[in-house]
């Protein structure tokens, strides 16, 4: 069923406590409407004399950077489950992703990024049944800072970033056969406190084997707080943080052999919470995905949920 509001959770990111900013004494420093568009994330510095560690978004990215010669690896897994009944006949759709996410810092400014998915997709139709499982598509990308400001206790950065999304998986099954591009700008604000992260996104898919799958735009927001401990300390090790995020989706219809799709594309409107312990190397966070307004097209199958949750170390 290559319905693009099956994939409900597509923004794979990469958020890490990275190196330059692990917990220490120092003064002074990313496939489909949701599951097709792979990308990823990062940090930052400023001047603190306490320790402290960063938070990060679960279903969407940010402006802090990697330092240069970091590696950050995540391990990210998502289910989404969507479904309906038309007509008297049942419809669901249950998708299963293992991401695998490797990050370099090039330089301060300049990341790149690879995104390797395992994609493992059951449908039900009334009484029929299928499963399919491999690869999903790959996606390379690079992003850099473009602009920061920093002062005690908070920074600014913005980062743009563009990559290429590659048909490594099965054309129509676990991937859509099309070699595609993204890109995107990232703005975060960060405090000892919380953190702010804001994406606007775009996705220019392009034609394969005669199917076109609609261009997306996205507009993302994550916030957040901590919540343990209430006050850092020379010895604080790990915190706890509270994490909201709201992301607002446009597809555009897909194409079928040059047909304009009319049960495909349209808006949704998704609300993230979440809950994320860091530590000076790792973080692990667990979010469940909602759908809070639906306004698909035709009979597009309806995302009902998804849960995501993730590790992510630095070395």
């Amino acid at each position: 069923m290559r319905n693009p509001q099956t994939d409900v959770q597509s923004k794979v990111v990469l958020m890490h406590p990275p190196r330059s900013y692990r917990p220490r004494k120092f003064c002074c420093t990313w496939p489909a409407p949701a599951v097709r568009q792979g990308v990823a994330t990062l940090f930052l510095g400023l001047c603190f004399t306490v320790s402290v560690s960063w938070a990060a978004p679960i279903a969407t990215n940010t402006a802090l950077p990697l330092s240069a010669d970091e590696i950050i690896v995540r391990q990210q897994f998502v289910m989404t489950r969507s479904s309906d009944r038309i007509t008297g006949i049942s419809r669901r759709v249950d998708r299963f992703e293992s991401r695998t996410v490797l990050g370099y810092g090039y330089s301060s400014k300049l990341a790149l990024f690879g995104v390797l998915p395992l994609v493992d997709v059951s449908t039900e139709i009334g009484a029929a049944s299928a499963s399919e499982f491999g690869l999903g598509d790959a996606a390379l990308f690079a992003r850099y800072e473009v602009f920061r400001s920093d002062r005690p206790g908070r920074t600014l950065r913005i980062a743009p970033y563009a990559g290429v999304r590659l048909p490594t998986g099965r054309d129509g099954k676990t991937g859509d056969g099309s070699v595609d591009v993204f890109g995107g700008v990232i703005a975060t604000i960060a405090s000892t406190q919380w953190v702010l992260d804001t994406q606007l996104r775009y996705d220019l898919n392009r034609e394969a084997d005669g199917f076109e799958r609609g261009d997306s735009t996205s507009v993302e927001t994550s916030f957040q707080y901590r919540l343990v401990p209430g006050k850092l300390t020379q010895d604080t090790k790990a915190f706890v943080f509270g994490v909201l995020e709201l992301s607002a989706n446009h597809y555009e219809r897909n194409r079928l052999g040059g047909v304009t799709d009319p049960n495909s594309g349209g808006f949704q409107l998704y609300l993230t919470p979440g809950i994320q312990y860091a530590t000076r190397r790792w973080i692990a966070d667990l979010g469940v995905k909602f759908p809070i307004v639906n306004d698909l097209n035709g009979t597009a199958l309806e995302p009902d949920y998804s849960i995501l949750t993730s590790i992510r170390i630095n070395f």
